[in-house]
Formats: structure tokens, sequence, C-alpha cells
């Protein structure tokens, strides 16, 4: 297991009924909160969650198999 820094860690900020997922990371706790605010006064009515990313899940192998064409003959 690969740690990360607390540097590393990002802040989402979701909407539940939003119309597309969150894709910016922010980098401070501080600056979603921020951007969870404009986008409530933009946006009456609808709640804006800041998420904090805990941990992170990657494969890193692949398997390939390649089908090649039986000989001519």
């Amino acid at each position: 297991m690969n740690a990360k820094t607390q540097a590393e860690k990002f802040r989402l900020v979701w909407c539940p009924t939003g119309a597309k997922p969150p894709s910016f990371r922010h980098p401070t706790y501080r600056m979603a909160t921020l951007e969870a605010e404009r986008l409530a006064r933009e946006n009456p009515g609808r709640e804006f969650f800041v998420l904090g990313a805990e941990s992170s899940c990657c494969a890193v192998s692949m398997h390939v198999v390649e089908f090649i064409d039986p000989p001519p003959f």
C-alpha cells in the first residue's frame, strides 16, 4: 500500500441533483467550501456537499490476449 501525504489530499464539491459528476479537485477544504457556497448562491434550493478523498484504489496489472489468424495452409 502506498501512502499519500495530506498535501496530496483533495476535495470535491458535489450536488446530488447536479447534471454532471464533480471533476475539479480542490486542494484545500477552504477552497472547496468557497466554491460550494458560490454554487449554492447561484442555484437556490440545491444542496452542495464538500467531500474529501480518503483513499484510492487502482489496479495496475493488465492481461492482454491477442487473437491471431491461423496460418493460411
